[in-house]
């Protein structure tokens, strides 16, 4: 299988959306992984909506489908960590 990071089809790599692709992932994999953590709720709110509104844009600039599919996946991953975030007690300290 090969990685996202490789060149694409049409020759020419596309670095700018694929770093915009990594770093929705990675924003997405800590909002989870802090909304799961009940006492890390503010970093899990602040981090997804951070990583959400990164993510829409980079969705909104993405050259392949590898990309969307990583970017989707980082949203995704990013609401339901902002999600448990909120449930865990939101913007409070």
């Amino acid at each position: 299988m090969r990685s996202v990071l490789a060149r694409h089809r049409n020759r020419r790599a596309h670095g700018r959306e694929t770093s915009l692709a990594a770093i929705t992932l990675a924003g997405g994999l800590v909002a989870f992984v802090a909304g799961i953590i009940s006492p890390a709720h503010l970093v899990a709110v602040c981090v997804g909506i951070a990583a959400v509104l990164f993510g829409l844009y980079s969705q909104l600039v993405s050259a392949t489908t590898r990309e969307r599919w990583v970017n989707v996946i980082g949203i995704g991953l990013a609401f339901v960590g902002l999600g448990l975030g909120f449930s865990h007690g939101g913007f409070t300290i």
